[in-house]
């Protein structure tokens, strides 16, 4: 009886919240008779500054090569040299690993520079959440690019399938599969609050809270005034107690994450940590009165948990949303006013009875099996032909 033919696959995770995403198809992939799995940690996950994140990847039992890249400066033009310096580790890196199929998730810098290295190398990328918009960060345009040298598709939603094909992709390449942050939620075992409370030491069951995460908005230059702005109205509400989570890897992450931890050490009601993991993190939502600040968490996951998002500022612009989401402004009176509003008996039961628009928890599932029909069929050329829309289309208000 002959082997199964094995197909090796690279997946490339550069920060707690992609692997989080990823989490889900990698078990499907580590668990396929069809598959030799290739995992990959570089970026955040490797800095100590950003919570040493690699340490999830090994208490999930995955074995993984680490490519670091440089992390140390807190601005644009350290991005720029990171998303550099990023590219030429990962050509040497693909000149000795030449997998059948690279896996990327998303808009960060450092996949833009994994997707090129790649792109360069003739290896077929499947890129998993392209086509959202999020017009306030840097990250957009970053997506979008991945989404070019990308070969297989999977988006969270048909708003974003319908864009790729916009950006010329053909439309048998693009496949609305939902958002893998979905079936976390619904499949995902958690932590009571108590078992939580318990884990993290601090109180979760007499007083009511909120979950906080707060990253750069990277197309302005506000993001410190921002944060200070956000503190005092979650000073406004003593009555509520504050997990919350720092910011990542962007220009002026470190920034905040500063603030964050000074600011903490004064308000006996804040729990400042670096990451919570997945488990954690969701078994928080679950059981908090909202998610609070502008990551994209606040957008699929917590809809997802029936909890109420109050989104702030300009970040997450442009992405599809749930009822139970409440956006502002930035300022601290708006926020203030959709604090209180999040709380409402009206705002609260239109969260319970929200239904999430990124699918319906079996993303995962549909991921893998797309992936080994093109294994399976993977045409000898690559070449992508562009996909026009019909004049109609495109002159359509």
């Amino acid at each position: 009886m002959s082997e199964t033919k094995k197909y090796s696959v690279c997946v490339v995770t550069g920060t707690r919240a992609d692997y989080g995403l990823l989490h889900p198809l990698l078990i499907r992939l580590r668990d396929c008779p069809e598959i030799d799995l290739n995992l990959v940690a570089t970026g955040s996950h490797l800095s100590p500054v950003f919570g040493n994140t690699q340490e999830e990847l090994k208490k999930d039992g995955f074995s993984y090569d680490c490519v670091p890249i440089p992390l140390e400066e807190d601005s644009r033009s350290g991005m720029a040299r990171s998303t550099g310096a990023a590219l030429t580790a990962f050509a040497t890196y693909f000149e000795s690993h030449r997998p059948s199929l690279l896996v990327v998730l998303g808009d960060r810098y450092e996949i833009l520079a994994v997707a090129i290295a790649a792109h360069f190398l003739g290896i077929p990328i499947a890129h998993l959440s392209g086509g959202d918009v999020t017009e306030g960060a840097v990250d957009d345009a970053i997506r979008h690019s991945i989404t070019k040298m990308s070969t297989l598709h999977f988006p969270g939603c048909e708003q974003s399938r319908r864009r790729i094909i916009q950006m010329g992709e053909q439309p048998g390449s693009v496949f609305n599969v939902g958002e893998t942050g979905v079936e976390n939620c619904l499949h995902l075992p958690l932590l009571t609050r108590e078992e939580l409370q318990r884990d993290l030491r601090f109180d979760l069951t007499t007083h009511p809270y909120a979950v906080v995460t707060y990253h750069p908005v990277t197309m302005k230059n506000d993001g410190i005034a921002e944060i200070y702005e956000l503190i005092a109205a979650m000073d406004a509400f003593p009555e509520l107690n504050y997990i919350v989570t720092l910011a990542n890897a962007d220009a002026g992450g470190r920034a905040i994450n500063e603030i964050w931890r000074a600011e903490g050490k004064h308000r006996k009601n804040w729990l400042v940590v670096p990451s919570l993991g997945m488990q954690r993190y969701l078994s928080a939502v679950r059981g908090c009165r909202m998610v609070l600040g502008n990551s994209s968490s606040g957008i699929v996951e917590a809809p997802a948990m029936h909890v109420p998002t109050v989104n702030i500022g300009d970040r997450q612009k442009g992405r599809m949303r749930a009822e139970s989401i409440i956006d502002c402004p930035s300022d601290r009176e708006a926020i203030c006013a959709a604090m209180a509003r999040a709380m409402t008996p009206e705002v609260q039961g239109i969260a319970e009875h929200t239904v999430s628009p990124f699918g319906d928890g079996s993303t995962s599932e549909k991921i893998l099996a797309h992936m080994l029909y093109f294994l399976h069929h993977r045409p000898k050329n690559l070449q992508k032909r562009f996909y026009d829309l019909p004049v109609a289309e495109c002159l359509a208000e």
